[in-house]
Formats: structure tokens, C-alpha cells, sequence
């Protein structure tokens, strides 16, 4: 006599799967987790040789490269550093005797030689990019980035009759013009920011919605000076999503930000027209604060909670600060 065949019920069937959709939600968490801590990993590598690429320009040129020449030669601090970084290739593409890209070109040179480097600017770069973010502005033809050079605390300086973040008379150790060597890092290497992070822009140039500055700027019109006031977002005449575009232009949009905010601060960066000033935070995909690389080679997680007086310290290259654990 056959045996009877027996299956499963229906109710034995919901516990089943109702125990393998509570295992599915207790392990995608900490799937999630470990990939984020491989990007943040990944991240850490991409500063480190940053910063290493940076010694090494240092020891060959003696001077730090700076954030940009000026106006048209743009060119970044990172642009310069390709060939410490083994992408002699690239560099052998790109003539610094022109403008980085055709945008800047008023026909005063030669259009093909300037349309190479701008075909060269469309390379993404994975060193140049946080893998936790994207790796270029939607829609955008150029290679972004995500590693901008401090220019400094954002403070104005005393000695000078500017407003706060200005891009050429910074206090940090790669600005428009620097000139930086080590003897002038005089706070220490240890205690000095090099490089920071920055989320790139998500390419829509609007007010975003709610208080989510994340991917956009207030942009002012033309060289109107960053004040708080004229930055206010509730006011605010411009946004761009275009932040961090472009790996080889030297403008505070792209290559360049200061410690004016905080990390990750829930106020906008702003910037105008002419990129000559900014006030900036340091922004990441990282859950708590952002990852800088120092003027000594190492890079350091930094909470966004950190004191602002000890952030801007940081930034400065000859500020005198006595700063504390960080």
C-alpha cells in the first residue's frame, strides 16, 4: 500500500518564510556595513596618496602646487600632481600653456591645443572620487571630485582688506597663487589639513527641497563677496548642483573649499561667479563626519561635532592655534 505523500501547510509555510525574511533584514544591514566600510577604506587610500603625491611635487619643484594660477590658468593642484600619481598618460595630454578647458579660451590661444586638455578633463579619475559617491555631476561630460585642497579657516585676514573666504588671500597651504612650502607650515605638519571631502553636485541648479544642501550651493552673482547675510539660503538669487564637476579646475566650486563651516554642516555652501570667494564645509557620504588628509601624510576620520574654533585651527598653516585632540 503507497504511503500517503506529505507537504507542507499553509501556516508551516508562512513560518518559513516569514524566518528567513527576519534573517534577510537581520543580515542586509550588516552586508551594507561591511561595503561601507570597504568605500570608507577605499576613500582613506584615494587622500593618502593624495597627500603622498603632494610630498613628492614638494621634493621635486620645492613648493607646493598651487590651487591655481591666474585667470585663464586655472589649473588645479591636482591636475599638477597626475604625474606623481601614475598618470603620466594624462599629463602627457594636457599643455599648461593654455587653459584647462575651452570654457576659459576668449581666442587668445590656440583652440585645438585647448580642446585637448578639455578632452583630457572628461577622464573619471576612480583616485579622484569617493567611491561611496558618484563619480561625476549628472550629465556632466568631466571627470569630478570629491578630494578638494583646503585653502585654510575661511576667516578673513587681518593683514589684508578682503572678506571672509577669499581664495587668494587664504591662510592655508594650497590657495589661488600659493606658494606653500614645508618651513611655512609653521603650526606642524600634524596639525595641518591638506585635503578634505566634498559630495559632488547632483546637477540640478535650484533651491533643493527642504534644508538638504548635501549636493547643491547658493550661488551669488559675478565677484559678490560671501557674507552670511548674502548667503542666506531663504534669499538665496542662485543654486548650483555643479559642485566638484571638474578634477581639473582650479576654482573653490570644484578643487578648492575651506573650513569656514563645520563638517557636514546644516547650512549651504556658497559660492559666486568668479569662484574668488566661499564659504564651505567639508562634506561626506560617511555616517558622523569626513576624512581630511593632513600636510604629514596621514588622514584622520573627523566628527562632525568638532569644535568650530579647533576645525578652523586645523586648516590654517601658520595660525599659532594650540589644538587639542581631534
Amino acid at each position: 500500500m503507497p504511503r500517503p505523500r506529505r507537504g507542507f501547510t499553509l501556516i508551516e509555510l508562512l513560518v518559513v518564510i516569514a524566518i528567513i525574511a527576519i534573517l534577510i533584514s537581520l543580515l542586509l544591514p550588516a552586508v551594507q556595513q561591511a561595503r561601507e566600510a570597504a568605500r570608507r577604506t577605499q576613500c582613506k587610500n584615494n587622500l593618502k596618496q593624495l597627500a603622498l603625491a603632494l610630498h613628492n611635487y614638494e621634493s621635486a619643484h620645492r613648493v607646493f602646487p598651487p590651487g591655481a594660477l591666474g585667470y585663464p590658468y586655472v589649473w588645479s593642484a591636482h591636475a599638477q600632481l597626475l604625474p606623481f600619481v601614475e598618470q603620466d598618460n594624462l599629463r602627457n595630454l594636457l599643455n599648461y600653456d593654455v587653459p584647462p578647458l575651452t570654457a576659459f579660451n576668449s581666442g587668445a590661444f590656440d583652440a585645438t591645443i585647448v580642446q585637448g586638455n578639455d578632452d583630457a578633463a572628461r577622464n573619471r579619475l576612480t583616485l579622484m572620487v569617493c567611491p561611496s559617491d558618484s563619480d561625476a555631476v549628472p550629465n556632466s561630460i568631466y571627470g569630478g571630485i570629491s578630494y578638494p585642497a583646503c585653502t585654510g579657516s575661511g576667516l578673513n585676514n587681518l593683514n589684508i582688506a578682503t572678506d571672509d573666504g577669499s581664495v587668494t588671500n587664504a591662510d592655508g597651504v594650497v590657495y589661488q597663487r600659493s606658494s606653500t612650502r614645508f618651513r611655512d607650515i609653521t603650526d606642524g605638519t600634524t596639525n595641518t589639513v591638506l585635503f578634505g571631502e566634498q559630495l559632488i553636485g547632483d546637477g540640478q541648479n535650484a533651491a533643493p527641497a527642504g534644508n538638504d544642501y548635501r549636493h547643491r550651493v547658493v550661488e551669488l552673482p559675478m565677484g559678490t563677496q560671501t557674507t552670511l547675510t548674502a548667503c542666506d539660503p531663504s534669499t538665496a538669487p542662485a543654486w548650483s548642483g555643479q559642485r566638484g564637476a571638474k578634477w581639473i579646475n582650479g576654482h573653490l566650486a570644484d578643487t578648492m573649499y575651506n573650513h569656514y563651516h563645520p563638517p557636514n554642516a546644516d547650512v549651504p555652501d556658497c559660492h559666486n561667479g568668479f569662484h574668488n570667494f566661499a564659504l564651505v564645509s567639508a562634506r561626506s557620504a560617511h555616517t558622523g563626519g569626513v576624512q581630511s588628509a593632513l600636510c604629514d601624510g596621514s588622514v584622520r576620520f573627523i566628527g562632525e561635532n568638532i569644535d568650530l574654533a579647533l576645525w578652523r585651527g586645523l586648516a590654517t598653516r601658520s595660525g599659532g592655534e594650540v589644538l587639542g585632540e581631534f
